[in-house]
């Protein structure tokens, strides 16, 4: 949000918007109401005598320039390099500075004033506080956009920064179950299935290394990747796994998704759920239902595979848990059991529509 306030464009519209209100109002009012300092002469409505101009030259003179002093050179160059104190007894000295030269012009350009009644003359200083305090206000939020468009700038370049790294530990860890897996097909089956397999690892390689660089993916091609990569897995395990992947949708293809933020999840069923497991059985079920994606993974899991974790043992789950926090902050849910024998994952995402 803050980003956007302090674009260029929205910086300056604001800026002029503001100055154009500022000025308008405070030149500008007199002429609803007669000027109420005493004169020595008969004072008229200030349309009816060209005394009105002097009053206005007064204001260009002495609140104008302490207004942009304020803004353009102790806000910038005293309060954000040298602390509040500083800036503070530096406004003080710039108001009286400039109820000195307001009493000046006065007393020599302005002859028809009244400069005799010292008490009147204490008033004059009230306009300069003030437009002394809107300065600072306008002056400091600035300021406050500026120093906030830079922390959410910072924060948005650690978060890709992080996101990078994480996708960076999933790639390889993925790479390492495709090549073990190819390489059993290719010793164990025909050149026939095996040019087919080639095939789909190609086209799993193809989508990690060019549309996973992609922030959004269409939720289409995230389908079509975890397709290959259980049809893979099916070649591989034929009936030694009761795989099943169950699909429920109408169209996907208006939705986008964070890439390869799916595929932690089966991969940790296809890790943890075959081997030692008696009768293993994985069940994969994607849903998409008004706008939401629902997306269950369970499958068995053995005693014995805890005392032999491999060293990678855990990394995809942790780093999808943490790509969900920073892409999909309050838009997911993420229910892990582990019931007996049966290990389940549930996630629901608010999609994103494709524009």
């Amino acid at each position: 949000m803050w980003r956007v306030w302090n674009s260029p464009n929205a910086k300056l519209t604001f800026k002029i918007l503001f100055n154009l209100a500022l000025w308008g109002i405070w030149i500008g009012l007199p002429l609803l109401s007669p000027v109420h300092h005493p004169h020595e002469n008969t004072h008229p409505h200030p349309h009816e005598n060209p005394e009105f101009s002097e009053h206005i030259w007064l204001e260009l003179s002495a609140v104008v320039p302490l207004f942009y002093l304020i803004t353009l050179v102790l806000i910038p160059y005293v309060f954000k390099k040298n602390g509040v104190l500083l800036f503070i007894f530096s406004l003080v000295v710039l108001v009286l500075v400039f109820t000195v030269i307001q009493y000046l012009i006065q007393m020599y350009v302005m002859s028809f004033e009244k400069l005799n009644e010292g008490p009147n003359q204490i008033f004059g200083v009230f306009p300069l506080i003030m437009i002394a305090g809107i300065a600072s206000t306008y002056g400091l939020l600035l300021e406050f956009i500026e120093i906030e468009a830079e922390k959410e700038e910072m924060s948005n370049e650690q978060m890709k920064s992080e996101l990078s790294f994480l996708r960076s530990q999933i790639s390889p860890h993925f790479i390492f179950n495709v090549l073990n897996s190819i390489v059993y097909l290719i010793r164990s089956k025909s050149a026939k299935e095996a040019e087919g397999v080639t095939i789909k690892l190609s086209s799993l390689m193809r989508y990690m290394l060019y549309d996973s660089d992609q922030s959004m993916v269409p939720l289409s091609r995230e389908l079509e990747y975890l397709q290959n990569f259980i049809d893979l897995q099916k070649i591989r395990f034929e009936d030694d796994v009761a795989i099943e992947f169950m699909k429920y949708y109408g169209t996907v293809g208006s939705y986008m998704i964070e890439p390869m933020l799916l595929i932690p999840f089966v991969e940790n069923a296809f890790k943890h759920g075959v081997g030692h497991v008696i009768n293993p059985t994985i069940q994969i079920d994607f849903n998409v239902k008004d706008e939401l994606l629902i997306f269950q993974v369970v499958n068995k899991i053995g005693n014995v595979l805890n005392d032999s974790k491999d060293p990678d043992s855990g990394i995809g789950l942790k780093n999808v848990i943490r790509r969900l926090e920073l892409l999909y902050p309050q838009k997911h849910q993420l229910k892990i059991d582990s019931l007996g024998e049966l290990f389940s994952v549930k996630l629901t995402i608010s999609l994103h529509k494709n524009r």
